[in-house]
């Protein structure tokens, strides 16, 4: 039986990939870097599930789901899989960030997945680093501090992993349900 679930991915310091490779090896997905995929590879897919991780509010694969995504409405069933460094249970950050990247009509056709992804500030590009800088210098003085914030804080220019094989389970089991019902 053919493959029929891709995973297209766009990483900048790797968690997004680590996830998108254990979703791939989960589900016996074929994946793909965002960058290099066109409409024709992804023809025989039922499956395309879009795994970014967010920039200040930025999903980092959204340009790739936009040059694909009116194409892909049609017949396809699409998921996207969204990693930052805030915890997955405080959907208000993530809808935030969902209600920024995606136009309303996207949101209706597409099932959302939040996971903690990872933050080396050793490695972080300049650009990144001081958008780091800024971000700790807004939360110091803030009033109220979440608890992601709090952590924040005390792990700035510390390495931070939250990566877990575990989290992507409910994904898998979602696609491997829908995939029961046709």
């Amino acid at each position: 039986m053919p493959n029929n679930i891709a995973v297209i991915y766009k990483s900048k310091y790797g968690a997004t990939r680590t996830y998108a490779k254990w979703i791939a090896d989960k589900l016996h997905a074929d994946i793909f870097e965002a960058d290099n995929i066109s409409f024709q590879s992804l023809n025989n897919y039922q499956v395309i599930i879009f795994a970014g991780s967010l920039y200040a509010s930025k999903l980092t694969v959204y340009k790739s789901f936009k040059r694909l995504y009116k194409k892909l409405i049609k017949n396809k069933k699409i998921y996207c899989v969204i990693v930052g460094i805030g915890n997955p249970e405080h959907k208000e950050l993530y809808e935030d960030a969902i209600n920024k990247n995606f136009k309303s009509k996207e949101k209706e056709n597409i099932t959302f997945y939040f996971l903690r992804g990872a933050i080396d500030f050793t490695k972080l590009k300049i650009h990144h680093a001081l958008m780091m800088l800024m971000f700790r210098k807004i939360l110091a003085t803030k009033n109220i501090q979440t608890e992601d914030d709090k952590i924040f804080l005390e792990n700035y220019g510390k390495k931070l992993d939250y990566l877990s094989k575990n989290s992507i389970n409910d994904i898998v089991s979602d696609i491997k349900n829908y995939l029961k019902e046709l």
